[in-house]
């Protein structure tokens, strides 16, 4: 601006005066500097020199002739417009500056509350559609809880529908095996009979009301009566008139056996009440064996005897019997050494209890016997290895002790007691150690299943007598298995209880089917047990006491052909790590 100003060409009048301002007043505009007609710029007071020269004589000499007295009066003027011009510049400049700087922030302002509002909008926006999304996730929630409710539902409606169909299938098919077994039983009465009517070939014989027999060379003379109180025996077939008979010279039936043991049983039938009482160990041998050859038995039902365990606090010597008639336990006559997890098997109507453990030893050899008729314990021949948690079984004429745990390492030794011999000798070894395996014999075969060798096993093996070798088994059982309890019965082979390598205690029954050679579950127990006992009476299975958390005395018995359980008599006392030993005389 100041060099605008300093640049512009002043002119001076002819006569010498002052300098003429003529491109002011001939270029700007009203209001603008230099305008000396117009006016001057707002706020904007004209030069002193100015203001006080008038124009000399007036009229258009006065206007000719206008001029400033002198050329520093010119200068004045000039200086004053400057200062003047910049000062107005400098304030419309910060007026300017400031209208700027109320525009940035009226446009900042704008800007933040665009900012603010979108960001307010953003966030509805979002909550909106997290709203929208929640509820459509809500939605599709509630039509899967629906949809899977539905399917539950049809699931369950279907599951119950098969659960009828099987149940009525199964009640169809026991309704056809009852009615088959019937069938079958009295075809088998009806042939019976007609092969009886048959076999009479003496008809005085079974007329006859009082009988004289010669025996070993004794006359005995009783009633016929007394003779044919027990069917099926060999008395009772003789008398029946459908058998020939050996007579004596005077006529009289004649029996080559020992007389005074005939008298023992011939007393015991005149008063069945009482069981004869031998004298010693050696004559009771020989009542067994006599009653066996006549088809005599000295009690009604089947005993079946729990022997040792431990109840949780201590090893036991107690023994009980089953009371079939009266579906209850009774005391026995104890073993003479508490002990647990023993092998143990009958033969010739004894009961042998070998091996185990108690307080004293880790591993027990010594072997008892139990004579029935005398109520009596007897010591018999050490095993040649102590053994605990062994399983033991009788084959032919012969006890078998298989595997175990002698204190130290798992044993794959067998050995075998021949009653002939009187002692034990060790066989030819599993061919996998086992201890707490499951043993059951069926046909002329040993089956040795499960148990363990540090994990526990579901394998099996059998043993074949004639050729004193052991094979490993086609077939392994379902689950795995040790402690449990394995038996024979309607020519299968069961398997039941015990526990796996996941400490899991069973509750459930497997059995093999002879003829595929494949195992399969039938119906569970009613309680998980291990290191249970079990035993076959007649056409059931009776599995009693073992462990699971608590010591259990509850027994159950299973009917195979009806796949079915029912509660049993319990024990006096609660068991586990014993046996139930069964004894028909």
């Amino acid at each position: 601006m100041m060099s605008a100003f300093n640049s512009v060409p002043f002119k001076t009048t002819p006569g010498g005066g002052a300098p003429s301002v003529s491109p002011f007043a001939s270029n700007a505009g009203p209001g603008l500097p230099g305008s000396v007609a117009g006016s001057s710029p707002p706020g904007m007071p004209l030069p002193s020199t100015v203001l006080n020269e008038k124009p000399p004589g007036g009229g258009a000499a006065g206007a000719s002739s206008s001029s400033f007295a002198s050329p520093e009066d010119f200068e004045t003027m000039v200086g004053d417009l400057r200062r003047t011009f910049i000062g107005w510049l400098k304030k419309t400049e910060s007026d300017l500056r400031r209208e700027r700087d109320t525009l940035r922030q009226e446009r900042q302002s704008f800007e933040e509350e665009k900012a603010r509002v979108w960001k307010q909008f953003m966030t509805e926006k979002t909550v909106e559609y997290e709203k929208i999304k929640e509820e459509r996730r809500k939605a599709e929630s509630e039509m899967m809880t629906a949809l899977k409710q539905v399917q539950i539902e049809r699931e369950d409606a279907r599951r119950k529908i098969n659960e009828e169909r099987g149940k009525l299938d199964q009640e169809k098919e026991q309704q056809r095996r009852k009615h088959l077994l019937e069938r079958e039983k009295f075809r088998q009465e009806y042939e019976a009979f007609e092969v009886e009517r048959r076999r009479i070939v003496d008809s005085n014989i079974a007329a006859e009301t009082m009988v004289d027999l010669n025996v070993g060379g004794v006359i005995f003379e009783t009633s016929r009566h007394t003779l044919i109180q027990q069917s099926g025996s060999y008395l009772e077939a003789l008398l029946s008139g459908r058998h020939p008979v050996s007579r004596d010279r005077q006529g009289r039936i004649f029996i080559d056996r020992d007389s005074e043991l005939f008298r023992v049983v011939l007393n015991f039938l005149r008063n069945p009440a009482v069981p004869p009482t031998p004298r010693d160990d050696s004559e009771s041998v020989s009542v067994c064996k006599e009653a066996e050859f006549y088809g005599i038995r000295f009690f009604p039902f089947s005993l079946v005897f729990a022997v040792g365990g431990h109840n949780g606090m201590e090893h036991l010597r107690a023994m009980e019997v089953l009371d079939v008639g009266q579906q209850c336990w009774r005391p026995c006559r104890p073993m003479t050494t508490e002990r647990t997890y023993f092998g143990s098997a009958v033969l010739h109507n004894r009961l042998y209890v070998y091996g185990g453990q108690n307080l004293d030893y880790k591993a027990l050899c010594e072997t008892e016997v139990y004579d029935c008729l005398r109520d009596n314990w007897m010591l018999g021949p050490s095993l040649n290895v102590p053994r605990r948690n062994t399983c033991g079984a009788a084959l032919g004429e012969r006890l078998f002790a298989i595997g175990g745990f002698d204190g130290a390492n798992i044993l794959s030794s067998v050995e075998s007691y021949d009653p002939r011999m009187k002692n034990w000798m060790e066989i030819t070894p599993l061919t996998t150690p086992r201890s707490s395996a499951l043993c059951s014999v069926q046909g002329d075969r040993l089956f040795v299943l499960g148990g363990t060798r540090g994990e526990r096993l579901r394998t099996v093996e059998t043993y074949e007598a004639r050729m004193n070798k052991w094979e490993a088994f086609s077939a392994d059982m379902i689950e795995v298995r040790s402690a449990g309890s394995s038996v024979s019965c309607l020519n299968h082979v069961y398997s039941l209880g015990g526990t796996d390598n996941s400490q899991q205690v069973h509750d459930s029954l497997e059995v093999l089917d002879p003829d595929t050679l494949n195992w399969s579950f039938r119906k569970s127990m009613t309680l998980q047990r291990m290191d249970c006992a079990a035993v076959v009476i007649s056409d059931s299975i009776m599995v009693g006491g073992g462990q699971h958390g608590d010591v259990l005395n509850a027994t159950e018995f299973y009917r195979p052909e009806l796949d079915e359980w029912q509660a049993g008599p319990p024990m006096m006392f609660p068991r586990y790590g014993h046996s139930y030993l069964l004894v028909n005389l």
